[in-house]
């Protein structure tokens, strides 16, 4: 239902006031500091491209972002009881007292909530403490519905978005891949026995390919500081037929394999790779890995989530051979 707030007999600062018992048995979420707006537009896995929100930084997406705008405008910081808090969120645009956004749907004219104006628009009026507990606002108090000539200030990107963004900035991926027999732009056939232990490895180790990384992405006054871990690379070797002769997951802190050293070629790797009993299809071999990361993100407004990510396969090609003895009389 909603409830009419008219400007004779609801005044914000007592709504404020009235809120402060409220807010220290209600509010489930600490209040954050709020960090320097940061545009960082970018382009998610799936190929949608998120716009820049007004100013901001040129999209480098690197460990210092959230610290400054060098684009352009100051930054905005929002204050709750004394608190920094978000400036905006799922709720809307804080304007000081309460989040605010356009009512959806916007009641029928000639409801109390318009108070007998014809134009404007009906607003919404979340509290803090109300959007912090989430859920069902209809019996939170001070939750409310008023009239305004002027439409809403335009929230900003929510925490979710923001993460995403970030996600987008870390380009994650599944490295070069390093095996036994080794692929390289030096040997485009490599042989190796079959019998013998397969080594796996990523090549090319750096924070976008074996992780941690870590990136920050911020608009309309909230930031979000997101956290990527490799969680584990899955590996199969596929026949020319298509068959798959060998699969393992290689976890954790295995996940980016040993590089080949040279040792004795009958020990297995210590941390990823085939072992001799699942190397026994000789033949022209597919190898494929694709690495599972998983991110862990957190709003200046405290609000927390996970994205799991899966980067696009990587394959390379290698030769198994029968070793073949000559025997003479």
């Amino acid at each position: 239902m909603l409830t009419a707030r008219g400007p004779q007999d609801l005044s914000r600062s007592l709504l404020a006031l009235g809120l402060i018992m409220f807010t220290a048995l209600a509010m489930i979420v600490p209040a954050a500091g709020a960090s320097a707006d940061v545009c960082i537009p970018t382009t998610l896995p799936d190929g949608v491209v998120i716009p820049c929100e007004g100013g901001g930084d040129d999209g480098g997406g690197d460990e210092d972002d959230g610290g400054g705008n060098p684009g352009g405008g100051g930054s905005r910081t929002c204050e709750y009881l004394g608190d920094e808090i978000s400036c905006s969120s799922e709720y809307g645009s804080w304007d000081g007292d309460c989040y605010v956004r356009a009512a959806a749907p916007q009641p029928p004219k000639g409801s109390g909530a318009w108070e007998g104006n014809d134009d404007g628009y009906i607003l919404e009026c979340t509290p803090y403490a109300c959007a912090q507990a989430g859920g069902d606002l209809t019996n939170c108090p001070g939750h409310s519905f008023y009239w305004s000539p002027d439409a809403p200030a335009p929230a900003g990107p929510s925490a979710e978005e923001l993460a995403q963004r970030a996600v987008a900035a870390m380009n994650l991926s599944m490295g070069q891949i390093g095996s036994t027999p080794p692929a390289s732009t030096a040997n485009q056939n490599p042989v190796g026995t079959i019998g013998l232990p397969i080594w796996l490895w990523i090549a090319n180790r750096a924070e976008n390919t074996t992780g941690p990384i870590t990136r920050t992405a911020g608009g309309g006054g909230l930031t979000v500081t997101a956290t990527g871990t490799l969680d584990r690379v899955e590996w199969t070797l596929t026949a020319a037929n298509g068959t798959t002769v060998g699969a393992i997951s290689c976890d954790g802190a295995n996940a980016p394999g040993t590089p080949y050293d040279g040792r004795n070629s009958d020990e297995p790797s210590p941390t990823c790779g085939f072992g001799a009993d699942l190397n026994s299809s000789p033949g022209n071999l597919t190898l494929t890995g694709t690495a599972y990361w998983v991110v862990e993100w957190q709003s200046s407004g405290g609000q927390t989530g996970e994205i799991p990510f899966t980067s696009q396969p990587n394959s390379s090609q290698i030769r198994i051979g029968e070793l073949q003895a000559l025997l003479r009389d």
